[in-house]
């Protein structure tokens, strides 16, 4: 590389010349990672901010994933196609399914609420004021 050289001989095809561009998602992906940002939003009541979610396209799993960062690792809710239950992954594996399946009557926030009680049933997820054990003192 020179000094000499223009922007456009150095990023060619490839956007800044170090990665291939991403190809163009189709529609559906892209309506896949809205849906995936919208149950993200739903999980906000419970602790789990922007800082702690990610999503994105996953190769392995051949779907959308909206990945959480949890005190047990990273656990990955994958969107699946119509009709069918919205499966979770743990480390690589399938490590169960929400109750219910991706249905245009079923709302994001409770999906986002399905995920986040799956997340606490495997100790991954504290959720701040509701994983207090009624004692004698506080209960009436």
């Amino acid at each position: 590389m020179t000094r000499t050289a223009t922007f456009e001989t150095l990023a060619g095809d490839h956007g800044c010349g170090c990665l291939p561009a991403p190809a163009e998602l189709d529609p559906g992906t892209v309506a896949d990672i809205m849906q995936a940002r919208a149950i993200a939003g739903g999980l906000e009541e419970f602790g789990i901010g922007p800082a702690r979610w990610s999503a994105a396209y996953d190769r392995e799993a051949a779907a959308v994933v909206l990945r959480v960062d949890t005190s047990r690792g990273l656990y990955a809710l994958v969107i699946p196609a119509p009709g069918q239950p919205f499966p979770v992954r743990h480390r690589g594996g399938y490590v169960g399914a929400l109750d219910c399946r991706r249905a245009y009557d079923t709302a994001d926030s409770y999906i986002g609420a399905l995920f986040a009680a799956f997340l606490r049933d495997r100790a991954a997820l504290d959720i701040p004021g509701l994983d207090v054990c009624p004692t004698p003192r506080n209960v009436v």
